[in-house]
């Protein structure tokens, strides 16, 4: 790892016009495979004019015999007309080794700055040693649904947990707590009587544990379903008066449509466009707030009791 961090440090001297550090974040990246490495790396990149930081991404290799192996890379960003530096580190660890990921990347992390640590596979287990370097861990609970959510949840009793699936879904809650924000659907908030939750695993659980969590409603009340893409639709109202309110995407549309109607009338509309490239907006936003969501806490303890649901 000397060595390693050597290297980082010639590259400085030799770059032209001497490489200035302008990081505000270490990143540790932990995939179970390559292809799964360059897509996180991929990611990052993408987002290096606005969290310049140092990178490390390690690629872990059970089967074979202790070796560590590595690259390093410096290279330039523009990010309000100048220019900023970041740092990727990539490291095949093999064997053994990869149960002692704290002591490797302990060398290679940037004194006062937060470090964040993104597994790019499934969550790890709370005994997982990296764990105690990190200020936030970085999970993605897309799917397999059920196993990630337990293992997110227990993560998140000890750790502040930034969840890209949850913050990809962002667009679906606030436009649906925005239609209710409307005079005439508000009264309605009190009396949902049943919801339908589309669309893959992680994502239709989550929001499927949210809706329980903020509106008080039993797990039985709530219906998913496999879909494309994720989508939500209340029943509210009594006899006399009903509601219908739907948050939906279609086809190849980036865009969340709202809508909500009474009496079979529609009384408000909303419209959210979707970032175009979802994976680096939602690393972007994890990045950007490090701190607990008490809301997605809420949420993965109820689609834990949703996914267990008959």
């Amino acid at each position: 790892m000397g060595a390693v961090v050597e290297a980082l440090d010639g590259l400085r001297r030799t770059a032209q016009h001497a490489a200035t550090r302008t990081s505000v974040v270490t990143l540790v990246v932990v995939a179970p495979d390559e292809a799964r490495a360059n897509r996180a790396a991929d990611a990052v990149k993408r987002l290096a004019g606005r969290h310049p930081g140092r990178t490390v991404v390690v690629v872990c290799r059970p089967g074979a015999g202790a070796g560590l192996d590595a690259d390093v890379l410096l290279h330039a960003n523009e990010a309000e007309g100048r220019r900023v530096w970041s740092e990727d580190v990539r490291l095949w660890v093999s064997g053994p080794l990869g149960q002692h990921l704290d002591s490797l990347v302990e060398p290679l992390t940037l004194p006062d700055l937060p470090v964040v640590v993104w597994f790019a596979g499934a969550p790890p287990g709370p005994a997982e040693p990296l764990l105690a370097a990190a200020d936030a861990v970085v999970v993605d609970t897309k799917e397999p649904a059920e196993a990630h959510l337990a293992a997110a949840a227990a993560l998140d009793q000890r750790h502040t947990v930034l969840d890209l699936a949850w913050i990809r879904l962002r667009p679906w809650r606030t436009t649906l707590a925005g239609l209710f924000d409307v005079p005439t659907v508000r009264p309605f908030l009190g009396t949902v009587t049943g919801a339908t939750v589309r669309g893959k695993p992680g994502a239709r659980l989550l929001l499927g544990g949210w809706l329980v969590s903020r509106l008080g409603l039993p797990a039985s009340a709530v219906t998913t379903e496999q879909a494309r893409h994720a989508g939500i639709v209340l029943e509210a109202g009594d006899a006399d008066r009903r509601a219908l309110v739907t948050v939906v995407r279609t086809g190849d549309e980036r865009v969340v449509r709202g809508r909500a109607e009474i009496g079979g009338r529609a009384v408000a509309e909303d419209r959210r466009a979707l970032a175009d490239d979802s994976m680096a907006w939602s690393l972007a936003e994890a990045l950007t707030h490090l701190r607990r969501d008490r809301a997605h806490a809420e949420a993965l303890q109820a689609a834990l009791v949703l996914a267990a649901s008959p």
